[in-house]
């Protein structure tokens, strides 16, 4: 019996078709000659933004200090993120609040921080992008790198001139054996003023094969220095660097977390998903025991699990809680980031919430509820990042 079926055809048909259709979505949301800008905030987001009152906003703007905002034809004053930065920056000359310029000091280190897990679809990139945002917007430098060829970071961050992904413009420019360039090459600026980002593609795949020649003809553990060493050419320039890893435990990911300073596992509360992070760690385990002997072992300033797609009404998702609480202790964060088709709606805008204006949103108290939340688990994180700099309130 003949199977009529080509599989070639069959792939190569439907790349093609869903490419195209990707294309023209993309293509209708931001044209070709389309220029992406982030939102612009009102007073009282800005002061949340500051830690100040948004009297004391209007204060220092009536004293002819800082930015001038737009103000709108009822009266609103909106501030661009840019005018944002350098409201902190004034306030911090005035000494008001401690840590108002969270950037880091001399004697603190950048924190890397690798987003992992086994199981897709467990919110990795959307972790990384909305932990990425907030820390740009409370006034840190950020670079997230796409560790993940499938690059759905990256996509998120397209439509804009260019930064669509080129060949040659991926993290494997940099850490490859032969002819690297150098890391500063490939960072792109975006629309976010302190968050740039480097680019995923399908050549990230090709690190794979190129360690495995590279273990043939000299051996050792050498290759999981390829991404420190990358990244450690740009780590003057950024606080804090977030890797999203691709859903795999492969050598691009074992480098990573050689990399990293902190980890962060997203695992939403339902059975599937922790039992496969819990095959995540043992396999996990069993590669650092062979780094550990080889004297190549990660140490890090943290590595907490994070409750993500929480469904508080569920009673199963509430009882899975409970356990991963009773497991995992005080290295399970406190806030989970509950479930909301408000991110869902986000990302198919390619935007985070902190992109998106609530009046967007045809129902804006989900809105409020997804931003309460991914804030205050943001926040926790961000108290990982500070503490490992022996930050005292």
């Amino acid at each position: 019996m003949t199977r009529h079926l080509s599989s070639l055809h069959f792939m190569q048909t439907f790349s093609t078709k869903l490419d195209t259709a990707l294309t023209n979505l993309s293509l209708a949301q931001y044209p070709p000659d389309a220029t992406r800008s982030m939102r612009k905030f009102s007073s009282s987001e800005t002061a949340a933004l500051l830690g100040v009152t948004e009297a004391y906003i209007r204060q220092i703007s009536l004293k002819g200090q800082g930015p001038e905002p737009e103000t709108t034809s009822n009266g609103r004053r909106l501030y661009s993120l840019e005018q944002v930065l350098e409201l902190r920056l004034l306030l911090a000359e005035k000494g008001r609040k401690k840590w108002m310029n969270p950037r880091r000091i001399a004697d603190e280190s950048c924190q890397i921080i690798a987003i992992t897990n086994f199981k897709g679809g467990s919110s990795k990139t959307s972790t990384a992008i909305h932990l990425g945002h907030w820390l740009a917007l409370r006034g840190y430098r950020v670079l997230a790198v796409d560790m993940d060829p499938q690059a759905s970071l990256t996509s998120l961050h397209g439509a804009i001139p260019g930064f669509d992904y080129r060949e040659g413009e991926t993290l494997y420019s940099s850490i490859r054996f032969e002819d690297p360039i150098p890391t500063d090459q490939i960072v792109h600026r975006t629309h976010i003023v302190g968050f740039d980002v480097i680019c995923a593609g399908l050549e990230l795949t090709e690190f794979e094969t190129a360690v495995a020649i590279e273990m043939r003809k000299s051996g050792g553990t050498g290759f999981l220095l390829r991404v420190s060493q990358a990244l450690e050419q740009v780590t003057e320039n950024y606080d804090v660097i977030l890797l999203d890893c691709a859903p795999t435990l492969n050598f691009l990911t074992l480098s990573s977390l050689t990399a990293a300073t902190g980890v962060l596992i997203p695992v939403p509360a339902h059975m599937l998903d922790v039992d496969s992070t819990g095959k995540f760690l043992e396999l996990a385990a069993s590669y650092m025991q062979i780094l550990d002997q080889a004297g190549t072992g990660a140490r890090w300033d943290f590595a907490k699990f994070l409750i993500t797609k929480f469904e508080p009404n569920d009673h199963p998702q509430a009882n899975m809680q409970a356990l991963m609480r009773q497991v995992f202790g005080d290295d399970l964060l406190l806030n989970p980031v509950i479930k909301s088709t408000a991110v869902a709606d986000a990302l198919t805008w390619k935007q985070s919430l902190y992109e998106v204006q609530r009046s967007k949103f045809s129902a804006p108290k989900t809105y409020d509820r997804a931003i309460e939340s991914i804030n205050a688990a943001n926040a926790e994180i961000e108290g990982l990042v500070t503490n490992a700099w022996g930050r005292e309130e």
